[in-house]
């Protein structure tokens, strides 16, 4: 792609230069620039030759050209770092609240371990109670307190 560019440019300038030969009497010609503006008085500039002038035009307008690419790179350039500052912000508060979260599932794992344990001592008691219960010990439900 580079190459490519390269060899355009080449054939810019290389068509300008015959532009310019051929047309050398007419561009030649001397001309002078002329400003009239309202409550001001008129300026006029020396005459100049016209290839003079295409060519400065064509140098303002490549300086500005270049003044804008450079001002968006710096625009693209900033918005940039602020996004990867934003995405290691992000990062750094995921990994906090990952490791807030292992704490809680280290402790949360010790507490669904110890109430896993109450939870078989009790589904056990009753089942001890019914093997010790003896049939006599088996109460009625009283039906005048009901």
């Amino acid at each position: 792609m580079r190459y490519i560019k390269v060899l355009l440019l080449v054939l810019l300038i290389f068509f300008s230069l015959v532009f310019f030969f051929q047309n050398q009497t007419a561009l030649s010609t001397a001309m002078t620039l002329k400003l009239n503006l309202f409550f001001v008085p008129e300026m006029t500039s020396i005459p100049l030759p016209f290839y003079f002038i295409v060519i400065v035009a064509f140098f303002v307008g490549a300086l500005l050209a270049v003044a804008l690419l450079l001002w968006d790179k710096m625009h693209l350039t900033a918005r940039y770092m602020k996004s990867k500052w934003r995405v290691s912000a992000l990062e750094r508060e995921v990994a906090k609240l990952k490791k807030s979260l292992d704490g809680e599932t280290a402790r949360g794992d010790f507490l669904r371990k110890v109430s896993q344990e109450k939870a078989q001592a009790i589904e056990a008691a009753p089942a001890k109670e019914k093997a010790e219960a003896k049939p006599e010990e088996v109460t009625a439900p009283d039906p005048d307190q009901a």
